[in-house]
């Protein structure tokens, strides 16, 4: 790593407390009825017929924050018949945004608070009105599974807001009170989902939250994701929410993410394999000491393969562009990171950790630059 690399990590090094604060010692709730839960989660999928979706004839257009205004505006005129047809058709159609998100993915994080231009600041407040809201929601649509996976998300969103980002033995007793009462409320929901007929490929995902809340342990985990592949190959999220509970400050080891990026890559198709890898991957794209120690065993051909092809079928999108300028950093390739610079339109905190980090690299990126190439 050259000296003017080094300044920058260091910059950047004391802005990691959020990425490495959680810690595994007492992140694991209450013994929980595993035996049914483990029962539903192998049932939920029983006769669904699972399906690469082949790619899009032609890039998409709309961008996740066009997509998730939309969700948000419907959201807030309690238009839930209209809500309800939208899922429907994006389960169905398997549609992706701008960058490759699935619009079903999409669909649920869109009601975060943060994401409403009502957003007060007040987060207990705003969550209170979304679960009220999911509560609404449900009582209009009785057999809504969208309704109950949509309030199961929110509970889990609600249950980390409740513990804060602060390291495990500075969490209080009433914060992981909280906590964990909130995270029961999101896998009872979750439960109830999945007695209606509506199945949908993020009821897995917001059970990987669960898992990771309520710390499973890696046999647990690789089962639920083993069944959600099983139900929908393709639906990358399942991946990147794996990869984070691979991370070594949580309940992997060094070097987890990227043997799972080699063993699921390697039983996909191209361009299925090398766009999941660098989804994978990505996961360990941020600007941080863990994750820079970690990337460099990543395999770089394979990570820019999978980004070219990845915005060649989906199009680029901002975070797809910071993950990759800073992946691109990491392994010292300047054609690579300056292309991807070129396409940022604001930094992500989520992986630049501060702006001068920011800077600096894009500053460095253009002292070279020639056309990126596989």
């Amino acid at each position: 790593m050259s000296k003017q690399k080094i300044s920058v990590f260091v910059t950047a090094a004391a802005l990691t407390f959020t990425a490495s604060s959680f810690g595994k010692s007492q992140a694991s709730a209450p013994p929980a009825p595993k035996n049914l839960v483990k029962q539903t989660i192998h049932d939920y999928g029983r006769g669904h017929q699972p399906q690469l979706a082949p790619p899009p004839t032609s890039v998409p257009l709309e961008t996740d924050l066009q997509y998730a205004a939309r969700i948000n505006n419907l959201l807030l005129q309690d238009d839930f018949g209209e809500l309800e047809k939208i899922a429907r058709q994006y389960r169905a159609e398997k549609d992706r945004v701008v960058g490759g998100y699935w619009k079903n993915d999409t669909f649920y994080y869109a009601a975060y608070p943060s994401s409403f231009p009502s957003h007060s600041g007040n987060m207990d407040s705003d969550y209170l009105a979304l679960i009220a809201r999911g509560k609404k929601w449900i009582a209009a649509y009785p057999e809504s599974a969208t309704a109950r996976i949509f309030l199961a998300n929110i509970y889990t969103a609600y249950a980390d807001e409740a513990r804060g980002t602060g390291f495990a033995n500075s969490v209080s007793d009433d914060q992981w009170k909280l906590f964990h009462e909130r995270t029961s409320q999101a896998k009872e929901t979750l439960l109830e989902a999945a007695t209606l007929q509506e199945k949908d490929a993020h009821w897995y995902t917001v059970m990987q939250m669960v898992a990771f809340q309520e710390g499973w342990d890696k046999a647990e985990a690789r089962d639920l994701l083993d069944q959600a592949i099983a139900f929908q190959p393709g639906y990358y999220h399942f991946y990147r929410q794996y990869a984070q509970y691979l991370q070594p400050q949580w309940y992997g080891e060094s070097g987890d993410i990227q043997a799972f990026g080699e063993e699921i890559s390697a039983k996909l198709p191209e361009p299925d394999s090398s766009i999941v890898y660098f989804q994978i991957v990505s996961s360990l794209s941020c600007y941080c000491r863990e994750h820079t120690d970690a990337l460099p065993r990543a395999s770089w051909p394979k990570i820019k393969k999978g980004y070219i092809n990845l915005t060649r079928v989906y199009g680029n999108s901002n975070l797809i562009a910071n993950r990759f300028s800073e992946m691109a950093f990491v392994f010292g390739d300047q054609n690579a990171a300056q292309d991807a610079f070129s396409v940022i339109t604001r930094r992500e905190p989520s992986v630049w950790l501060s702006e001068d980090a920011f800077q600096s690299a894009k500053t460095w990126a253009k002292t070279s630059y020639s056309v990126l190439s596989p």
